[in-house]
């Protein structure tokens, strides 16, 4: 059984920090100090002069503000959500904003949104809308379209990233990495559009597949180089196939 009281807050108004069970802000509430709760709910404007240990879900719909930390069982933002760092134990699923000046981590990360991070770790990673990570990310799986800045390394096992000049990652490491360009560049149904390329400085994998990407080095042990690429060194194991004139100089190391 909870042993702690809800707390509501409604209208312009603030409550002292400390234990409690269900949380509800849907005014321009602020809570003064950290919080521990069951479950926390945002639909207003809140502020946390502290950080925030939900044990449950934290939904927010509103623009919630965290000054220190947040830790919860799950996390729903359809709304502005920020904090120094967060910790997700399940699903972090984001369709408004979510900013972090710090790490993400979460077992699985769906933002289909605006997401902004430090560094990113998780299991499972999938950003459809504008991501943009200052240092590193790390999962076992990452599937990335829409706007994409990395500062530091793309780390996972499989990769897979839709080419489109609005991309800009430092480097990517993994196992299989594939960087295509969709098919659902169509106009009209009939023309098809001529997108530009993605910038990564190197990749280096295992099975890696390119289109429309221009990169500094690519290493890795069967590599394909499609349409519209510019590769400026290919270092590769087992086997090449490159599309005559995407790729400067190429060179067999043998099997990794």
């Amino acid at each position: 059984m909870n042993e702690h009281i809800d707390m509501k807050i409604s209208g312009s108004s603030s409550m002292p920090g400390g234990e409690y069970g269900s949380v509800s802000i849907s005014g321009a509430g602020k809570v003064n100090g950290s919080l521990k709760c069951e479950e926390l709910h945002c639909s207003g404007a809140a502020k946390v002069q502290g950080d925030v240990d939900c044990a449950g879900e934290l939904h927010t719909s509103g623009a919630a503000k965290v000054f220190g930390s947040a830790r919860c069982g799950s996390l729903s933002s359809s709304g502005a959500f920020s904090a120094q760092s967060v910790q997700v134990e399940g699903l972090a699923s984001v369709s408004g904003s979510l900013r972090t000046e710090q790490a993400l981590t979460a077992d699985e990360l769906s933002a289909s949104g605006s997401l902004e991070a430090g560094s990113v770790h998780c299991r499972v990673l999938r950003a459809s809308g504008a991501c943009r990570v200052s240092g590193d990310i790390e999962a076992e799986t990452a599937a990335l379209s829409g706007a994409v800045q990395i500062g530091g390394l793309v780390n996972a096992e499989t990769v897979e990233i839709s080419a489109n000049p609005a991309v800009h990652i430092h480097a990517i490491g993994g196992g299989t990495i594939r960087v295509l360009q969709k098919d659902t560049a169509v106009i009209l149904g009939l023309f098809r559009t001529t997108p530009g390329r993605a910038r990564i400085g190197s990749i280096e994998g295992d099975d890696i597949e390119l289109e429309n990407v221009e990169a500094d080095i690519v290493r890795g042990k069967y590599v394909r180089i499609g349409h519209g690429c510019r590769i400026g060194t290919v270092e590769y194991g087992e086997n090449l196939e490159a599309e005559p004139g995407t790729v400067s100089r190429s060179t067999q190391t043998g099997a990794k």
